[in-house]
């Protein structure tokens, strides 16, 4: 058994729905997959993958959205309103 979970940053929700009590999420991660072109150019071709599926009830959905909004709440600025413009 393992000490610690996993840590996958994650690019996308591909997927989200509440069925029977249940909330699902499935998150996707980007994999660049460095590949050369016709012309002989080297470039990324980006791979989305699912990288996570979560099942949730209600009450940890709710415990989610309170630190969610919290990070957002800390992390953005209201734009000024026209009141406060000089």
């Amino acid at each position: 058994m393992k000490d610690q979970a996993d840590v996958v940053f994650v690019n996308a929700i591909e997927q989200a729905g509440f069925a029977n009590g249940i909330y699902n999420v499935a998150f996707s991660t980007a994999r660049f997959t460095p590949r050369t072109d016709e012309l002989g150019n080297k470039t990324l071709d980006v791979n989305p993958y699912i990288s996570a599926n979560l099942r949730m009830d209600l009450f940890v959905v709710q415990q989610l959205f309170d630190s969610l909004k919290n990070v957002l709440e800390q992390q953005t600025k209201p734009a000024p309103s026209k009141t406060d413009v000089n």
